[in-house]
Formats: structure tokens, sequence, C-alpha cells
């Protein structure tokens, strides 16, 4: 005689597996980021400048702002002469160099600057004993955490390399920018001044690791 009863079947949980991929390959063209909010978005400049570097090697110089003396009056007094602010999304800001580091071994890296040629006009005359001088600098970075140094101590340009910047190995990645507050032009006033543009070159060198001096 068979008496009733209850059958349970317990189901067993099931999973599944897909693959998640993405691949990167290249770099993206550089943004022109915000010397007040870099790390908001919304506040990166859509309009790159006109010498903003386009994607390619992943550690380059993006962008250095050209230094305007504007117009003087000729002097018989030694002058001291600030260079004028750049312009970032229509509003004037302080000069400024551009660097992005998407290597994907960081290594850390190093800004150097120095002048290569002297004022000359036009017509060859030198501006003899007319110096460059770089004075507060400070750093800003896309990325919280990015620790990128500036130097320590004002600059006056000459013939050799100096270090404006620096990032120590581990550090440095992402975009940042250097801005330089203090940017001056001294002349003096016993030398004599051509009317006309005088013109000199400012040259800046990216080193793939900083030198440690």
């Amino acid at each position: 005689m068979l008496t009733g009863g209850s059958i349970f079947s317990a189901e067993k949980d099931q999973t599944t597996t897909v693959p998640a991929t993405v691949s990167f390959a290249g770099v993206e063209d550089p943004i022109a980021i915000d010397r007040v909010n870099p790390t908001d978005a919304k506040t990166k400049d859509p309009a790159a400048p006109a010498n903003m570097r386009k994607a390619g090697m992943p550690l380059t110089i993006d962008y250095a702002s050209p230094w305007r003396f504007d117009t003087q009056k000729v002097s018989l007094m030694d002058r001291t002469y600030s260079a004028e602010r750049d312009v970032f999304a229509g509003n004037p800001v302080a000069n400024h160099v551009q660097v992005t580091d998407q290597r994907e071994k960081l290594d850390g890296w190093e800004l150097q600057i120095r002048q290569a040629t002297p004022f000359k006009h036009a017509t060859g005359t030198e501006l003899k004993g007319a110096k460059l001088h770089v004075g507060e600098m400070s750093v800003k970075s896309a990325i919280e955490g990015t620790l990128v140094m500036p130097s320590k101590s004002a600059i006056t340009l000459n013939g050799d390399f100096a270090r404006l910047a620096s990032a120590k190995a581990g550090d440095g990645y992402g975009t940042s920018s250097l801005s330089m507050a203090d940017v001056k032009l001294t002349v003096p006033g016993q030398v004599k001044k051509l009317a006309g543009n005088y013109s000199s070159e400012v040259v800046y060198k990216l080193l793939a690791a900083p030198t440690g001096a």
C-alpha cells in the first residue's frame, strides 16, 4: 500500500559569464585645461590654441604662451616691463606651458627653458643687456594627486637650459599646466633703442625623465 507524501525539487542557482573588453591604441588630441579649475571638464576650452600640438607622441609640450611686452617708450632709464597675459576661453590668464604625459611607464619628466637668441631689431641691431626673467610659478593638473614641482627660485634666462618644473618617477601623469605669472623683461637705459620691433626666441625642452639636479 502506498502512502501519500510530498516531493521537493530544489533548483540550483545558475551563472553565466560573458567577456567585457576594451582596447587602447594611440592618444587623443590634447585639451587646453583651465588654469582655475583644471579637473572640471566643463571648464575645458573646446577651442585649442593655434599652436596646440596634435596627438602623436605620448609625452609632449602641448602649448606654450608667446611672451609679448607690448610697445614701450624709448627711455634713458633702466626699465622693467611685464609680459602681457595670455587669453583662455576669452579671459586673461597667466602665461603658461602645458605638458601631457600619457606613457604606460611613468618615468617622470623635466621641463627646461632657455633664451636661444638675444633681442634683435629687424636691422640686426642687438638690444644689448636686455634680460628675460621668470618669477612666480605654479602648477595645475587635470588629474588629482598628480605631483609636479615648479622651480622654487626665479630664473634669469640665458643660453643655458634651466629647470622650470619636474615630476619624479610615478608622477606627472595626465595634463599639467605650469603658470608663469611674473614674466619680465629688463632693459638698460643707456642702450640705444631703434624704433620698431625687437624679437628673441625662448626654447622649452621636455626631458623624458627628471635629471635630479
